[in-house]
């Protein structure tokens, strides 16, 4: 059976994220991730500690419709928003 995990639950708040650090998504600090990374179309990629999944969006775009991001995180508020975003994404 498994037992319960004694971690604490991680409590961010999404919107104080997003707003406080908007330099983490520039083109700037990005561009060298993504050439590392050399995502191409059709991969499959796992984002651990996507936060509100604006990088794993973009790396979406990078896979495209034939390759598939999950984005998972600690924080159940940070992976609301996500999750929320991906949803509106596909309708």
């Amino acid at each position: 059976m498994i037992e319960p995990s004694a971690t604490p639950k991680y409590t961010w708040y999404p919107a104080l994220y997003n707003s406080s650090a908007p330099f983490v998504y520039s083109d700037e600090n990005t561009k060298p991730l993504f050439a590392l990374l050399s995502a191409r179309p059709g991969e499959q990629i796992v984002d651990m500690g996507c936060g509100t999944g604006e990088l794993t969006q973009r790396l979406q775009e990078l896979v495209g419709e034939e390759g598939l991001v999950m984005g998972v995180d600690a924080s159940e508020s940070m992976a609301s928003i996500h999750s929320a975003q991906f949803f509106s994404m596909l309708i």
